[in-house]
């Protein structure tokens, strides 16, 4: 009678295809983690620096659900493939090892070595084939993606009527159990804050970047009137002075811009820009020259937001706008450009120590 053993080479042959069925799980389970744990962002900004990968990698990621069914059915066809052969080809080596063991207690023998080759695939299954490619798909979730991405997307489109079989009975099963699907969400405010800081930690951003942009989550909440110079400390020029009056108050505060003003702050004739007026000047040395170069004023109502106060301010080519209240219709308060600008990065200091 035949021996139905296999051969010393056909078991070998079997052990290094159960050793390739544990990596092509290891590849399945790394595809798994990693582009979960990838983030678009980054991707987007490979692709903008020509790496091929990453565009596949952006597909993966914009259709996740479809993607990660196809590693779910490689997990599954390779675990059970490897259920399969595995076990009984390292039971087959111990056969071909040890005959002597067999014919001396062969029912012994055969339980013992079962079990043997069953902790054996067990653990080259735990160990190489989940936790190891896991790690590396958590720590390492940019270049595993950019490495799994054309094999992964080979696999699925060729597992594709399958991958849509399953999706589809899942679904099913899930609207019959009340789940339905949802659109991510975007990150609040408070979960950016937390990236932000976690970025900061990990020296992905710099203090001052951190700050910056810290400043912007409050940047639209604020109004004119919390960011404006209010009526009584606003430094103008007026008619009502001479010349060298006005040139003494330019000189002291060091301004590029002033508001000119006849009798008081509530009838502005316009901004002065020092160096028009310096020029003007030349030819007439006395308050004509401000009111000839002065143009146009700008007013914002004291509640309009500064974020839509720099937007008029830069589509009408102004840095300064005068605050008026909406009750009064008066006067009560100057915001520059400099101002708001402030509000982001801090304090701006100019040579003069202004």
């Amino acid at each position: 009678m035949e021996d139905p053993t296999p051969t010393f080479t056909i078991t070998l042959l079997f052990i290094l295809l159960s050793l390739v069925l544990v990596a092509l799980n290891g590849f399945f389970v790394a595809a798994e983690f990693a582009i979960v744990k990838v983030r678009r962002t980054r991707l987007k900004e490979l692709e903008g620096q020509g790496v091929a990968a990453a565009r596949i990698s952006i597909l993966m990621v914009d259709e996740l659900d479809e993607y990660l069914s196809a590693t779910q059915l490689g997990i599954t066809l390779v675990s059970l493939g490897l259920g399969w052969v595995g076990e009984e080809s390292f039971y087959n080596l111990f056969v071909l090892l040890l005959p002597d063991l067999v014919k001396a207690n062969p029912i012994q023998f055969h339980g013992v070595t079962l079990g043997i080759s069953f902790f054996i695939i067990t653990l080259l299954h735990v160990v190489l084939g989940e936790l190891v490619p896991k790690s590396m798909a958590i720590q390492r979730a940019e270049q595993v993606t950019l490495v799994i991405s054309k094999p992964l997307s080979y696999f699925y489109k060729v597992a594709r009527p399958l991958i849509w079989i399953f999706t589809s009975l899942a679904n099913k099963i899930l609207r019959l159990l009340g789940f339905h699907k949802l659109e991510e969400e975007a990150l609040s405010e408070e979960e950016l804050k937390m990236v932000l800081q976690d970025s900061h930690d990990e020296g992905i951003i710099s203090k001052s970047e951190a700050e910056i942009i810290n400043q912007a989550f409050t940047f639209s909440d604020k109004r004119a009137r919390d960011i404006m110079i209010p009526e009584h400390q606003v430094q103008f020029l007026s008619l009502e002075r001479n010349l060298e009056e006005n040139l003494e108050v330019a000189q002291r505060r060091m301004y590029t811009r002033f508001p000119i003003v006849q009798n008081s702050f509530q009838n502005i004739i316009g901004v002065v820009h020092m160096k028009d007026a310096l020029l003007a000047m030349l030819d007439d040395s006395s308050n004509q020259a401000f009111v000839g170069t002065a143009r146009e004023t700008l007013y914002v109502d004291a509640s309009m937001k500064q974020d839509k106060i720099m937007k008029l301010l830069n589509e009408k080519r102004s840095h300064l706008a005068i605050v008026k209240d909406s009750k009064t219709n008066a006067n009560i308060g100057l915001v520059a450009l400099e101002d708001i600008l402030e509000e982001l990065v801090g304090e701006i200091i100019d040579e003069h120590g202004n």
